[in-house]
């Protein structure tokens, strides 16, 4: 085996338990475990801290011999493993900034199983390629990419997010090939010099890879959200990202992203390849759905108990609620997201079920009606949209207010306060900023639609943040 980080490992105070329960179910005896596991007994010991711990301190042991016991146990290196450990300080950094990202796509998630057999069928059956998850907005991409690397500790990744504006080419080529020099022991990250340019880089790290790798070991890189990426930051006819057009033995891209010809054109691959359809399994799909509103009725504590009391006043039967709201999100997991807290806060007490509305579209257009919209509320949401990164209450009020159209932050507040559920709560230090929940928003507001219903133009939201950077950098100028 090759690796980044060290060849040993310590186990956590939480994996040692975890390795001991389950010998137990398994009534194996110590040793019988370190034999079904091709480890001595001394290395077990150690692994559960028994055998050379030192001032509370478990000894080291070889990566390997935690990944075969894991494997035996069918459980992941890191239940055995803190994840930092594993992962060694380095990388564990790069990653870290998803961090937040992957964890609340998998708060409430469910299924997806079908998908992520059909990724391990596809890389036990080739001997290198690129598997691309394609979906519509809001039907569990992101979320699918999260749970796999969640479940493939060894994986590397990267998430473009457009509302952050992290997706350009030179900050993907700069993350992921620090990833791989810290991973494989590729050297000083300095030798990076100009890796930002274009994929030659890349290129040159995988070949390496591929050439370092055991018979039995692959690196995997997941890439989620092309369509987010931002094409202008890279060589006009150049692959998405500069992903390689050709793969060495060993390599595999698990990507994801919509349905667009710009970025379908973005992409010439000369290598085995997978395009997966979600809308090519209706049903599978149907399925988790279900398994999801299941999930918020019988399991997630934040819904649960509201579900209930909504259902037996609307004096519903359960099961008519599930097939309804299958049949309204139209197989679309972010509707459900919309949707289910706000019928568990009591949103639509006097509505009945059937006139909830159909479809994430019809979701965005019946809340836009209810609120009521004047030009600060419009002002103030679109200003989200288009601003690339998390902003205050202070500066959204300082871009909303044009001429006589004064905007406080308390108004601003109002406002972000009725649009909760569509926007991200960011602490940043001591203060708040807030952004557009998902990409599938911001495209329906500045669908064409939207924006000659709310007599806007987006060039015009554009321009009030650039009048007042201006003004601000012409008052310095006077000082």
């Amino acid at each position: 085996m090759n690796y980044s980080y060290s060849d040993k490992v310590k186990s956590s105070p939480q994996g040692k338990e975890k390795i001991e329960e389950l010998r137990k179910k398994l009534n194996l005896t110590q040793q019988e475990l370190a034999d079904e596991t091709n480890m001595s007994l001394d290395t077990l010991k150690r692994l559960l801290g028994t055998k050379g711990q030192k001032n509370g301190i478990h000894a080291s042991v070889d990566r390997f011999a935690v990944e075969n016991i894991a494997k035996f146990l069918n459980i992941k290196p890191t239940d055995i493993v803190d994840l930092q450990e594993w992962k060694g300080d380095k990388l564990f950094k790069y990653q870290q900034k998803f961090k937040a990202l992957i964890e609340e796509k998998l708060r409430l998630f469910v299924g997806r199983q079908f998908v992520l057999d059909a990724i391990e069928n596809f890389i036990n059956t080739h001997d290198r390629g690129y598997f691309t998850i394609v979906a519509k907005p809001g039907e569990g991409k992101s979320s699918i990419a999260a749970k796999y690397v969640n479940e493939n500790p060894d994986c590397i990744y990267y998430f473009n997010v457009r509302a952050d504006s992290q997706n350009r080419a030179d900050q993907f080529l700069d993350n992921i090939c620090k990833q791989l020099i810290n991973r494989y022991q590729l050297g000083n990250e300095k030798l990076l010099l100009d890796a930002t340019k274009d994929g030659n880089k890349l290129k040159d790290l995988l070949e390496t890879i591929s050439n370092k790798l055991a018979d039995d070991e692959k690196l995997i890189i997941v890439v989620d959200a092309l369509d987010e990426v931002d094409l202008n930051s890279q060589l006009e006819g150049s692959n998405v990202l500069y992903l390689p057009r050709y793969l060495p033995e060993k390599i595999y891209f698990i990507l994801t992203r919509r349905d667009e010809q710009v970025v379908k054109h973005r992409l010439l691959i000369e290598a085995p390849e997978e395009i997966f359809y979600l809308q090519d399994y209706p049903e599978k799909c149907k399925e988790d759905i279900r398994m999801y509103i299941e999930a918020c009725l019988e399991s997630f504590e934040d819904y649960k108990d509201k579900l209930q009391v909504w259902i037996k006043k609307q004096k519903i039967i359960q099961e008519n609620f599930i097939n309804e709201l299958v049949e309204k999100s139209e197989n679309n997991f972010m509707y459900l997201r919309y949707v289910i807290p706000q019928i568990a806060d009591g949103y639509y007490q006097d509505l009945e079920l059937k006139y909830i509305p159909q479809g994430l579209q019809n979701y965005y257009r019946y809340h836009w009606l209810q609120m009521k919209m004047d030009r600060i509320k419009i002002n103030i949401v679109y200003l989200l949209t288009v601003v690339s990164r998390p902003i205050s209450r202070q500066l959204l009020s300082e871009f909303a207010t044009v001429g006589e159209l004064q905007v406080t932050e308390f108004k601003v507040q109002e406002v972000l306060k009725e649009w909760s559920q569509f926007i991200d709560k960011i602490p940043m230090g001591e203060e708040i900023r807030y952004k557009v929940y998902h990409q599938s928003f911001a495209d329906f507001l500045k669908s064409d639609e939207m924006v000659k219903a709310a007599g806007v133009e987006i060039s015009n939201i554009h321009g009030l943040i650039a009048d007042k950077l201006w003004q601000e950098l012409y008052d310095d100028d006077d000082e």
